[in-house]
Formats: C-alpha cells, sequence, structure tokens
C-alpha cells in the first residue's frame, strides 16, 4: 500500500522563507524560556508546570473557537494527538532532566533533536533528504557543540535529557508528515491537550503544584501564553509547509536566542557563542539557498 503525505506538497518561494521565519521566532521564545523553567522549578514540580501549561493552552483555544474543535474530524485528531503524545513526553522529561544538569548542558543534549529528527524521518517514512539538509545538520550540530557543550556526564538527568530530544525528533517528524494546511486549529488544540493529558501521569501521585510567588505565575503565564499557545501554533502551521529536517536545522537557533537575551541583558557572548552562531547561520543558510524537496510517497 502507498502512503502519501495528508496535505499538498511542502511550500516554496514566499510561503517557505515565512514559514522558515515562524519557526525562528517560535525557537527564541522557547529558547527565552528556560529562564522560565529555571524560576519555577524551585516552586512547582516539572509535571505540574508541563500539564497546566498545555491543559491551559488548549483549553483557551477551545473556548475561543470551540466549533473549530468539535468539527475536528478522525484524520485530524489522529495527526494532532500524536505528536502532542510525543510533545508532552519530551517535555517533561527535559524539564526532569534539568534539576540534574546544567541549563548549558540541557541545551546541548535536547538540541541534539536537530541530528536525530532527519534519521527518524528516514527509519520511519523513508523520507529522504538532501546532501544540502545533512550538511546544515552536521554545520548546525557543530555550532550547538561549541556554544554549549562543556562536557557532559552521563547520568540521569543525561538520560531524560536524550530521551525527550528524541521525542521532540519525532514530533517535528509527525508534524511535517501529517500536518494539514486546512486544519491547523483543530490540530494545534488536539496536540496541546493530548501533550498535557500524557504528562499528567506524572502528578498522579502528588497531585497538582502551583507556584507560591506572584512572579512565578508571571512566569507560568508566559510559558502557558507565548510558549506554548502562540508558537505551538505557528509551529504547527510552518511544519506543514516545510520538511522535518529542515525545521530542526532553523530550531537549532535555540541557544542564538539565549546568548541574546544574555548580551541584552549586559552579558557580552564570548567567542564560543560568536563562532558557534556563525555555524549555525551558515547551516539555515544552506537550508534556505537549497529548499529540500517534497518527500516521495511511501511504501508501507
Amino acid at each position: 500500500m502507498t502512503v502519501t503525505r495528508a496535505q499538498a506538497p511542502f511550500a516554496r518561494g514566499w510561503e517557505y522563507r515565512v514559514a522558515l521565519v515562524g519557526l525562528s521566532c517560535a525557537t527564541a521564545v522557547w529558547g527565552w524560556s528556560y529562564i522560565a523553567v529555571a524560576w519555577l522549578l524551585p516552586e512547582m514540580d516539572a509535571a505540574s508546570m508541563v500539564v497546566i501549561r498545555f491543559l491551559a493552552a488548549g483549553a483557551v483555544l477551545v473556548l475561543l473557537r470551540p466549533r473549530a474543535v468539535i468539527s475536528v474530524g478522525r484524520r485530524t485528531a489522529v495527526a494532532g494527538a500524536a505528536p502532542g503524545v510525543f510533545l508532552g513526553l519530551a517535555t517533561l522529561l527535559q524539564t526532569e532532566g534539568q534539576h540534574y544538569l546544567s541549563a548549558s548542558r540541557s541545551g546541548f543534549l535536547a538540541s541534539l533533536f536537530v541530528v536525530l529528527t532527519p534519521l527518524v524521518a528516514w527509519v520511519a517514512f523513508r523520507v529522504r533528504v538532501t546532501p544540502a539538509v545533512w550538511a546544515a545538520v552536521v554545520v548546525a550540530t557543530a555550532g550547538l557543540a561549541v556554544i554549549s557543550y562543556n562536557g557532559v556526564s552521563v547520568g540521569i538527568g543525561s538520560w531524560l535529557t536524550l530521551a525527550g530530544a528524541l521525542g521532540y525528533a519525532v514530533q517535528v517528524v509527525l508534524l511535517s508528515q501529517f500536518g494539514d494546511r486546512r486544519t491547523v486549529y483543530g490540530m494545534t488544540t488536539v496536540q496541546l491537550l493530548a501533550a498535557g493529558l500524557v504528562a499528567s501521569v506524572g502528578m498522579l501521585r502528588s497531585g497538582p503544584d502551583l507556584p507560591d510567588t506572584g512572579p512565578g505565575w508571571a512566569w507560568l503565564g508566559y510559558l502557558t501564553v507565548m510558549a506554548t499557545l502562540f508558537m505551538y501554533g505557528v509551529q504547527t502551521w510552518a511544519q506543514a509547509r516545510v520538511p522535518a529536517a529542515t525545521g530542526a536545522v532553523v530550531m537549532a537557533c535555540e541557544p542564538m536566542f539565549v546568548s541574546l537575551l544574555s548580551f541584552l541583558a549586559g552579558s557580552p557572548p564570548g567567542a564560543r557563542t560568536l563562532v558557534g552562531g556563525a555555524c549555525i547561520v551558515v547551516a539555515m543558510y544552506l537550508v534556505l539557498a537549497r529548499p529540500s524537496k517534497a518527500p516521495a510517497p511511501v511504501a508501507a
């Protein structure tokens, strides 16, 4: 049996580039959310943080456009729930891993989804990746290592974060493979609710844990509204227009945005940040200059 993508071929021209810009914006917000997570972890457990941000964001989308959600068909529901399951698991694993790792080590290990994404796409769907995109993956990974790598001890935090990186890779691949441009709103809503429900398993024993301070609630609001409701909607829209490996390369810019925020806060970037950032810019140029071809039909 031959299975094709659930949508038209990937975008070209201006739409392709708008999708990459959208992914870049989402990556910036997710990079800056490391600060929110670091602030919140002393006030609430990781499972509660993940569950609240995803379920609350999904509930808001339902309230804003209930008909768009009610009318979601079975195909769209499955296409949204599948990446949502892996998104919830990945976010929970990465957040738990931050208990044991520094921000730089956590960021580097989580960013290895850039390497894992084309591998998952090839293993699961036999998606061919162009040499230019493979080169971009290698260059982006080198840039991430230069910026973030300070030696990683192989402990529970490392394994949790690596498992989270694999979950993110699967989520990106599923969005690109089954994303439908016509049902972005419904898919986003289902994805967020599924992520929250999966992560809720982690708080069955202790129950919900809420922030203790006003700033804690403000950071949780940022995670819920900006980093979840808006940015996962942007990602769902964009991934339906660009191949998974290309999107992963763009999202490798996350450490660059963390460094930019540090610079704005008065901490100038060091030589490693500048060299690593230059590598990631080169990687982005490779995917911008040579857009990937749409994958051929997949034999199941």
